[in-house]
């Protein structure tokens, strides 16, 4: 009988017998796989609780959120690395819920909003509430971070992945915004 190495296997053989690999020749990063949106890097950082999140797109404009009072894209770079911006957590008692907001532009009707220095743009927010949709503005619970005791912070992840975003708007109800996962 003649073993030869194949796809997603490999294959040794000595006179003492054979033995197959079938353990993955090209692993993934494992637990540390980032995906879009992804709340990431949450620390203490001198009594505040800092974070960052992996960049992602609503329909294929890169996020922004606010770091330092300003308003920086998700994914900047510099010198060719990622450089990724720092926010903080917004608590109240325990609970911090990140956002991904986006708003209709007034002058076209346009969602999410077309300028990038405009408050419709898509933007990362975090909130010690929980926000409900407006006719103005579309919410989408990214992540919820829990302030346990002690310097832990935990994280439930709800969006995996970059979106595409909707507004519905009939008469005097209240606009609906729906999402679906790219």
């Amino acid at each position: 009988m003649k073993l030869q190495p194949g796809v997603g296997y490999t294959f040794d053989s000595s006179s003492s017998g054979f033995t197959l690999d079938t353990t993955d020749p090209f692993p993934g990063v494992g637990a540390s796989a980032q995906h879009p949106f992804q709340v990431i890097n949450i620390v203490l950082d001198s009594g505040a609780w800092t974070y960052q999140v992996v960049p992602g797109t609503m329909n294929n404009e890169v996020a922004q959120i606010e770091e330092d009072s300003v308003w920086v894209y998700t994914n900047r770079t510099a010198g060719g690395m990622p450089d990724w911006p720092v926010s903080v957590l917004n608590f109240t008692a325990t609970k911090s819920y990140i956002y991904l907001r986006a708003g209709v532009d007034q002058t076209n009707d346009a969602f999410p909003g077309q300028t990038d220095d405009e408050d419709e743009w898509p933007r990362i927010i975090s909130s010690g509430t929980i926000l409900t949709d407006t006719d103005d503005y579309g919410y989408i619970l990214l992540a919820e971070a829990t302030e346990g005791s002690g310097p832990v912070c935990s994280v439930v992840q709800y969006v995996t992945g970059s979106l595409w975003a909707d507004r519905i708007k009939l008469g005097t109800l209240t606009a609906k915004y729906y999402y679906a996962r790219t």
